[in-house]
Parts: C-alpha cells; structure tokens; sequence
C-alpha cells in the first residue's frame, strides 16, 4: 500500500509526468498540445527520468489528479521513447528531438565531490599520480584551488603539469570519468564538498593565467620559465592574459580614473607601499591636488607593513580591474598606434 503522505509530498510535474506517461500516447498528445513549451519541456525532463512506474503509485496519483483511469493504461514505465512519442506528435519531430535535447538531464560535474577537500591534501594524493592525470583534475577544479594544489606539489612535477594545463584539450569523458572513480576511492568520504563552476575543457591560456593569481610570485616566475622554456608562444599568451598590479603602469588615464573610483585611499596607503615608481605616478598623477596630499600623508604615517598585507591589497585592485574589463567599462592589453604629425 503506498503512502498516501508521500504522494501528496511529490512534485506536480513528477505526478502530470507518470500520468502522461501511463495513459495512451494520443491521449497524452491532444492534451499537451495546450501546455506551453516551457511546461512542456519541464515534463519531458521529468517523463525521461522516470523508471518503472508502479501501479499503485499510478493509482494514488490518478486518484489525486482527480480523474481515475482503469482502462486504457498503455505504459508501465517512462523513458526517452515514450517522451519522443508523446512529443513528436504535440509538436513535430523535428522540434521533439531539439525539446528532447533541451531536455536532457545534465551529467554530473567531473571531480565535483572533491571540490571541498583541502588543497594540502589533495596534492598529497595527487603526488603519487603521473603529471598528465594530475593537471587532468587540475582543469576542472577553479583555478585559484589548482594554484593552491600546485604549491604543494614536487617541482618537477610542477613543472610538466603547468606545461599540459596550458595545452587547451578537449575532455575525453570515458578517461576522466576512470580517473574520478580512481580518486574518490583515495579521499574520505567525511570531507566536505562544495559546488564550483563547471569546466567543458581541459586546462588552456586562460585558465593558467587565472591559476597565476593563485599562487606567490615567486612559484608564479618558476612556472612561467617552465613554461617559456616548453613552449614560447603559450607563454606569451599567458601573459597576454594576466594582469598584475604593476600592470596598472600601462593603463590610460581614464581607465587608471575608474580603477581610483572603485578603490578607497586605505587600500592605496598599502598596495602603494613599495610600488613601482611608474605604477606610483600613475596612480598619484590622476588623483586631485587634495587627494594625493591626504594619501602622501597617509603614506609617510603608516608603519611598517606585512608583505602578506601589501600583497592582499593589491590583489583586490587587480579584482578590480578584473570587474571593469568584464563589465567592457575598460579592456586591458588592447593596443592603440600612436597619432602621427604630419
């Protein structure tokens, strides 16, 4: 006997979808021909996943839609097949299969189970494993967490692995779904998870070069030599891609007045500690006459700072500039020649 309480506590797009897909194709078909397409698609993604249906649940739920049906019952279970049927013949079989693709129940994010465990701990499982598997997981987690793991990791496996991440490679899923079984055995399965974005790639210029702003510059330097030293031209795309604080020399006077307009005078007391004379006149020159004295009287009062402090500092001006380019307020690398007189 079913649970009453249960099929009351089921979603009204789980119990239309075993109605629909329990009763005669044509039936189902003359009555979705009036659902909208959005309402369609949402069943349909809940008729494909739908296994064997039981006849009592069908029953209490037949009983619940109000409309008992005892004769007639075509289907005893849901699937792709009877989702295709019921659709091609609402809309057409050509808009079916792009409603079905639609559809289509996404696979789980690769290595998402592992995304919480620690970076220490991760490097010292992945340690053991050749450099081609590690920067396999590597792609898929953020780049910020690789920067985390690689940090950890013997150098001349750093090495080879920054070399295979800026290599931007398709994803074999049969090979990356072996090696997530593979690693998954090895973590506690105590350890928390959280969910980060999905990746459909394999590593690539971008992705290295956010990896970059994870790790201290000076691992920064010795992966990027490693790199330069492979393959050149990845390097410099990498580069092209990274932004860095001294970068901030490079920038024009407006884009260098909206980075200003986004950043309070505490933060330029510290980031500026030590600067590079350029990026220092840069950001003084585009300030008010009033506004550079408070931050030159700021500055010559401040003691001694922690490199960790100057460092943070300047990584959230660079996430700045980061937010600006992405909402097209400026564009970083973009060359411009320069007036001719004639």
């Amino acid at each position: 006997m079913v649970d009453k309480s249960k099929i009351q506590k089921m979603r009204t797009a789980r119990k239309l979808a075993i109605f629909f897909a329990s009763i005669p194709t044509d039936k189902a078909i003359e009555v979705m021909k009036y659902f909208r397409v959005s309402t369609m698609e949402a069943l349909t993604a809940e008729i494909r996943s739908l296994g064997a249906i039981d006849q009592e649940v069908q029953e209490a739920v037949f009983s619940e839609i109000s409309e008992k049906i005892s004769q007639g019952v075509k289907h005893s279970a849901g699937g792709d097949e009877v989702a295709k049927a019921i659709l091609a013949g609402v809309v057409g079989e050509e808009e079916a299969a792009k409603m079905l693709e639609r559809a289509k129940p996404k696979r789980p994010k690769p290595f998402s189970t592992l995304t919480g465990v620690g970076a220490q701990d991760l490097a010292t499982i992945l340690s053991n494993e050749q450099p081609a598997t590690v920067a396999i997981v590597l792609s898929f987690f953020p780049p910020k967490k690789s920067g985390e793991i690689m940090s950890y990791l013997d150098e001349n496996m750093r090495d080879e692995i920054i070399v295979r991440l800026a290599k931007d490679s398709e994803a074999d899923l049969d090979i990356v779904e072996r090696i997530e079984r593979m690693l998954v055995e090895k973590v506690s399965s105590s350890i928390n998870t959280n969910e980060e974005e999905e990746r459909s790639n394999l590593g690539g210029p971008s992705f290295v070069a956010e990896l970059f702003q994870g790790v201290d510059k000076s691992l920064e330097e010795e992966l990027m030599t490693s790199l330069q030293e492979d393959t050149p031209e990845l390097a410099d795309q990498v580069r092209d891609l990274m932004f860095t604080f001294e970068d901030l020399g490079k920038l024009g006077d407006q884009d260098i007045q909206k980075v200003l307009r986004e950043v309070s005078t505490s933060q330029l007391v510290i980031a500026l500690r030590g600067a590079d004379p350029e990026v220092l006149e840069r950001i003084t020159s585009n300030l008010s006459k009033r506004a550079r004295e408070n931050l030159e009287e700021e500055m010559e009062l401040t003691g001694k700072l922690k490199k960790s402090e100057v460092e943070a500092e300047r990584k959230a001006i660079v996430a700045v500039v980061r937010t600006l380019e992405a909402s097209g307020e400026l564009q970083l690398n973009a060359t411009e020649e320069e007036d001719v007189y004639v």
